[in-house]
């Protein structure tokens, strides 16, 4: 302040310019303090070209070839399958419910070799999966993200980059298909719940969905799934954990109780999995350094990602894990499970594999939960 009658005396050009470059400062800093890619996924566009069903699975399908375009950080286009069942009873209709298998998910849920099990009917317990929870009266919709028609190479699945951003992109092909599916051939029906349920990788499809592509809430282009299951994962819930070699944390789980797992990938399933989705064999290589080689991406571009600290959807969750799956997906999905702050569950199923759908209390589990909490 200046005394009564004083005259403020006028500030330099040069004190001015001072003035001027520590407010940009302050305003950087703001910018700053927040990951520089706290925001909302963007899906792409799809379009859908009716074909013959295979004569495998659960008879009486609507199939598509389903071409997605415009996903940020992909080029060109990626095609998949879609598999519709209607309800059969469509005046009781229930809801819709998708299905999608592990790693690139190139299986419908219900033909998948891996779900094969003599302890289901017909042997195949991804068929009994899709088909009792049909017969609920619930729409089945099952993506095969492998090109039907075999012009567009996919040989990782929904795993085919590159991208900058590895799995954490990709996923647009699968939330563009659910968006393009419920809006164009399901008339964006908001009086029926949407759900899904995923195996694995499958699973990182789901929780990507709900976490970085606003299925989790009203925020995203639609629809919001009212119950999501991931089973056996994500596998992707920490990227950069995945990635550290010898130097991957080791979690307490308890499934089954007592027991210490890895977080480490393992350089088959980095090589499989996860450098696929990269330009270079980054994973591989932040592997063998066990750490230290580093790719900056990693966390970013996982479930539990920088931006996404702390989860909280209006999407009921519920994960399910088998005793017998001592892979890192365990404790790398409870890295995401336990980051949720919304409503969740989780359970143990004694006696069943990595692929939990393909073991019989891993089915049943499925059809349970998705029949009662698919509301």
């Amino acid at each position: 302040m200046t005394a009564k009658g004083q005259v403020r005396p006028k500030q330099s050009s040069s004190y001015m310019a001072q003035v001027i470059l520590g407010l940009l400062a302050g305003i950087l800093m703001l910018a700053t303090a927040t990951p520089a890619h706290a925001q909302q996924n963007g899906i792409g566009r799809a379009t859908f070209t009716r074909r013959t069903c295979a004569k495998t699975g659960l008879a009486g399908g609507t199939c598509y070839r389903a071409v997605v375009s415009h996903c940020p950080e992909t080029k060109g286009d990626f095609a998949a399958a879609v598999k519709i069942n209607e309800a059969p009873d469509i005046d009781l209709l229930q809801g819709v419910v998708f299905f999608t298998t592990g790693g690139g998910g190139t299986a419908f849920y219900d033909s998948d070799f891996s779900y094969k099990n003599e302890a289901c009917p017909q042997s195949n317990c991804g068929l009994m999966v899709v088909q009792s929870i049909n017969e609920a009266n619930y729409r089945t919709v099952q993506i095969d993200f492998d090109d039907p028609e075999n012009l567009i190479s996919e040989p990782s699945g929904w795993l085919t980059g590159p991208s900058t951003d590895g799995p954490r992109a990709l996923a647009c092909r699968y939330a563009t298909i659910v968006h393009e599916v419920w809006a164009l051939l399901f008339s964006s029906d908001t009086a029926h719940p949407v759900c899904a349920t995923g195996n694995s990788g499958g699973s990182a499809l789901v929780t990507y969905a709900i976490t970085q592509y606003g299925m989790g809430n009203t925020s995203g282009p639609g629809p919001m799934f009212a119950f999501a299951e991931a089973t056996s994962g994500p596998p992707y819930g920490r990227i950069d954990h995945g990635c550290a070699g010898a130097a991957a944390p080791v979690l307490d789980v308890s499934c089954p109780a007592g027991t210490q797992l890895s977080e480490d990938y393992g350089l088959e399933n980095a090589a499989d999995y996860v450098d696929p989705a990269y330009p270079t064999d980054v994973c591989t290589e932040d592997i063998k350094s066990n750490g230290v080689d580093v790719y900056s991406q990693f966390h970013h571009d996982s479930v539990a990602s920088d931006d996404y600290p702390a989860p909280s959807y209006q999407t009921v969750v519920r994960t399910l894990f088998g005793s017998e799956d001592i892979s890192a997906a365990m404790p790398l999905g409870l890295e995401w499970y336990n980051a949720v702050t919304s409503t969740k569950t989780n359970a143990c199923i004694v006696g069943a594999p990595h692929e939990l759908p393909g073991n019989y209390d891993g089915a049943t589990t499925i059809i349970d939960d998705m029949t009662s909490l698919c509301k």
